[in-house]
């Protein structure tokens, strides 16, 4: 095989594929379809931004409402966009320009600073997203600080831990709907905090050096 010939690979195209269609299994797409108008940035923004305000609303909903339907909906809906917001962060980290330059067309990002934000805002949106699954699923975890299924603090506290320290600590699970949870949160708490570090890098700017080597 010549050097200038390109040898030829699948994975790449084939994970740009599966998460291109992941992508469109969303209740943001949905709406975006329906109602072509929000098609925007500004809608992101507003979706983002509404969806943390009302991850952290879902804590106390689950706790104060004592209603089995209220609380799997909430339930459901909170692994629903758990679930979007991973799909959406690994498209635009690793898939969105590599389909974008494959079909020849530009792509540009509204800026840094605004990436990192909107991350930021995810992250934290996903720590009350679980909380609020602690606290629904709590027959299914052993707690190790008494109570803390049973207060808003409490939970946060437990999907803290395991999202920043990939250990338990706080909470034992006791069947494999828990196990799940548990490794699923501690998995994207890692992919999240990677992210996260890569973009802060990113957008440290680097100072000039009197060190004539280091031109």
């Amino acid at each position: 095989m010549k050097n200038s010939e390109k040898q030829k690979t699948f994975i790449l195209d084939f994970w740009a594929f599966i998460f291109k269609v992941l992508g469109e299994i969303s209740f943001f797409n949905l709406v975006r379809v329906l109602f072509p108008s929000t098609k925007t940035g500004l809608f992101s923004e507003a979706w983002a931004l509404g969806h943390l305000l009302l991850s952290i609303l879902s804590v106390p909903a689950v706790l104060y409402i004592q209603n089995y339907y209220v609380g799997l909906f909430i339930a459901a809906y909170a692994l629903l966009r758990v679930f979007e917001v991973i799909v959406y962060q690994t498209n635009v980290l690793l898939f969105d320009e590599y389909r974008a330059t494959k079909a020849g067309k530009e792509y540009a990002l509204h800026g840094y600073r605004r990436m990192v934000v909107l991350l930021m805002q995810n992250y934290f949106e996903i720590i009350f997203w679980f909380a609020a699954q602690y606290i629904f699923f709590n027959d299914l975890f052993s707690f190790a600080v008494e109570g803390s299924h049973e207060s808003v603090f409490g939970a946060i506290y437990t999907s803290f831990v395991v999202m920043t320290s990939f250990g338990y600590y706080n909470v034992t699970p006791l069947g494999v709907l828990a196990y799940s949870l548990v490794i699923g949160q501690a998995m994207i708490g890692l992919f999240m905090t990677l992210l996260s570090l890569a973009r802060f890098i990113g957008l440290i700017p680097t100072p000039k050096s009197r060190d004539v080597t280091e031109h």
